[in-house]
């Protein structure tokens, strides 16, 4: 159940991160990152998406599910389908492919990189698309095109925590340990 209050406090602490212009604050507070996790139970992931559009109105939205499909389009469905029959347990050399330029990590890179060269904040939403890739958020908040923006990546994170206090992107998956600030 949506929580008001703790809507609000995940905004406004991102507000409040946001505010420092001093890349190396956020970046000490993200273990080296330069990126920040904004997590949330995945049954919110429409309220906290309009939040952070009314929020944020000039941001840059990067939509996962929107980039995955575009890259089935291009590939076509049917080639698609064979194709991930085949590497079905090998996903990242399909979405992830060094040998591959137009691959969706790479789209999803190129995306990141436009916002940055606009000088708009990167927000990265439904990034629930990306399960099952073989595409982590950890690879994405790695990458030379995250460190070298100009503003923070901002990742909608649609996760739980467990019993341990671990996160759990889509209440299934175990998060790493993410070089990101974490709300």
């Amino acid at each position: 159940m949506l929580s008001p209050k703790e809507i609000y406090h995940k905004f406004n602490e991102l507000k409040i991160i946001l505010s420092h212009k001093d890349k190396e604050f956020i970046k000490m507070h993200a273990h080296g990152g330069y990126s920040i996790l904004l997590t949330y139970p995945p049954q919110e992931e429409r309220a906290y998406l309009e939040r952070v559009r009314a929020e944020y109105p000039a941001a840059c939205f990067i939509d996962m599910a929107e980039l995955f499909v575009a890259y089935i389009d291009d590939i076509g469905f049917e080639d698609f389908l064979e194709v991930y029959q085949e590497y079905a347990s090998e996903p990242e050399k399909l979405f992830r492919s060094e040998m591959n330029p137009g691959d969706l990590y790479q789209r999803i890179l190129t995306e990141i990189e436009k916002a940055g060269k606009a000088q708009q904040l990167p927000v990265l939403v439904r990034t629930g698309a990306l399960y099952g890739t073989g595409i982590e958020n950890i690879n994405i908040m790695d990458s030379k095109v995250v460190h070298d923006l100009p503003l923070p990546l901002v990742i909608m994170y649609p996760a739980t925590l467990s019993a341990e206090n671990k996160l759990k992107f889509l209440n299934v998956k175990p998060a790493s340990d993410y070089r990101a600030t974490v709300i």
